[in-house]
């Protein structure tokens, strides 16, 4: 197994230095392959930061690439969902200052700050194009698939306490929640993004794809990554398709609804005791309530400082005020953001919001007639609303920086087509 996820990262690293959209997909599939690399190769296990380090370096040489072979490598750089988002991470880092929390804090943005300069800084400058984002679906697909494999059957790999994972160490295990990421991110790019031709191979792919990325989500035992991956490429699935007849396109959902409920049934048959326990109603409601208290626990600490509604509690103080969690952070990153950060911020983080969802609507219009591109960017688009939900049930601030960079991108194709696109001829004055 070592061997190839050793080809996979090497042809995935390669790859990247050649094309810009190939290192989008390996950040996106990087959380995942280094654990894969970690459970099959020694020196990563005995190295944890290696694969980082190796990713990093060719998403950079990437970057330098990208930045003397576009044209205007900066147009659509410096938009404002990226001003918002520096803003977001600057405040958060500045409110270190006075945060109750900050040793912990501290620890947290610093494991952070890699990936903030990763997703944040680089990322945003390796694609220009509409059409990157069908390769990026396609890669994704491919390697994603592959990825997901060669955790599934590697013996290193195993279920504990419903959840699928190798100890990278004597009492550290690996992270499910990465794992069950890439179970939706295979989902919902199945689902919803269609190549080019719609040959046998590739709808081979795309049924793998699913079946594989929905069992890797169940094992992983990561509830929301399931439930929001499958919703989202429901959600998502009327902007992917051209709705040519009402019957066909009821039809189609219908199918989709049906391998998804039958994966479901399949997995309360098949599924180990401990991963069905985590799908117990009792279950799902502590982890509501948890998150509830969670909530409640700022809000009051909120409301008890005025100074705090314009400067915020600081970042991670909820690590400090809390009384009904274990937890290090409180896992609803809007929530972080309008306690921990200020009011002020919070609208900020509206303004980002509004703005994607802006430039989200208006790549949409660009590529409506287009069924390939059109299937591509709602599947791009639909990764970014996966994300978001996701920041709001597991995230902190420096814990989400994949999901700025696929609103920062989103924003940079955009800007970068409107201000790119050929001007209209004017049409032919009547000869007088």
């Amino acid at each position: 197994m070592g061997v190839v996820v050793l080809a996979l990262l090497a042809v995935l690293c390669i790859g990247a230095t050649l094309r810009s959209s190939w290192a989008v997909a390996l950040i996106i599939l990087m959380f995942t392959l280094e654990q894969s690399l970690q459970g099959s190769v020694g020196i990563f296990r005995a190295q944890p930061a290696l694969a980082n380090y190796v990713i990093a370096f060719f998403v950079g040489l990437s970057a330098v690439r990208a930045v003397f072979a576009l044209e205007r490598p900066f147009l659509g750089y410096f938009g404002p969902a990226w001003w918002c988002s520096i803003a977001i991470f600057g405040w958060g880092a500045i409110s270190l200052l006075w945060s109750p929390s900050g040793q912990l804090a501290g620890s947290m943005t610093r494991e952070g700050l890699p990936y903030f300069v990763l997703c944040v800084i680089v990322a945003p400058i390796l694609i220009d194009d509409i059409k990157d984002f069908a390769s990026v679906a396609t890669l994704v697909l491919v390697f994603g698939t592959i990825i997901a494999l060669t955790m599934i059957l590697n013996p290193e790999f195993n279920i504990r306490s419903g959840r699928l994972g190798f100890m990278l160490t004597e009492t550290v295990r690996s992270n499910p929640l990465a794992i069950g990421e890439l179970g939706g991110i295979l989902m919902i790019v199945s689902v919803l993004y269609r190549g080019l031709r719609a040959t046998r191979l590739f709808t081979v792919l795309r049924v793998a794809a699913f079946v594989v990325g929905t069992a890797l989500a169940l094992y992983s035992g990561s509830r929301g990554q399931v439930l929001f991956g499958g919703g989202t490429a429901l959600a998502f699935f009327a902007l992917a398709r051209q709705v040519r007849s009402i019957a066909s396109f009821a039809a189609t959902t219908a199918m989709v609804l049906l391998l998804g409920v039958s994966l479901l049934l399949l997995a309360q048959l098949f599924l180990d005791t401990d991963l069905a326990s985590r799908w117990d109603s009792s279950v799902l409601a502590e982890g509501a309530e948890i998150r509830r208290l969670n909530i409640l626990d700022l809000f009051i600490a909120f409301g008890r400082n005025p100074l705090a509604w314009l400067i915020g509690l600081g970042w991670n103080a909820f690590s400090s005020i809390t009384d009904s969690s274990k937890e290090p952070y409180s896992h609803i990153l809007a929530v972080d953001i309008l306690t921990e950060l200020g009011i002020p911020l919070f609208l900020v983080y509206c303004v980002l919001l509004r703005e994607v969802f802006r430039n989200s609507r208006a790549l949409f219009e660009f590529v409506r007639d287009d069924p390939h591109l059109r299937s591509a960017v709602a599947a791009f688009i639909a990764l970014a609303a996966y994300q978001f939900l996701l920041s709001n049930k597991q995230g902190h601030l420096w814990g989400v920086c994949p999901m700025f960079m696929y609103f920062l991108l989103v924003s940079r194709v955009r800007m970068r087509h409107d201000a790119l696109a050929p001007e209209p001829e004017p049409a032919p004055q009547p000869a007088t």
